[in-house]
């Protein structure tokens, strides 16, 4: 699966407004896991850097694993 700088961002956007469900289903879809996640914060991300708690990813992956 292709993971894309826009798919991310769309992520963080969708966690940011509190849509987690939204955020869970296009983490699973696009296929972004916990590495990706890490990597495209680190790299890409510009967009999502508003969202500091680490926490928050793992509880998105977690979310993910269930639409997977």
């Amino acid at each position: 699966m292709y993971r894309s700088t826009e798919q991310f961002n769309d992520i963080c956007e969708n966690m940011v407004n509190g849509n987690w469900t939204d955020a869970a289903k296009l983490c699973a879809e696009s296929g972004f896991y916990a590495n990706d996640l890490k990597k495209a914060y680190e790299e890409e991300g510009e967009g999502c850097h508003i969202i500091t708690d680490i926490w928050d990813f793992a509880e998105l992956v977690e979310m993910a694993n269930k639409y997977r």
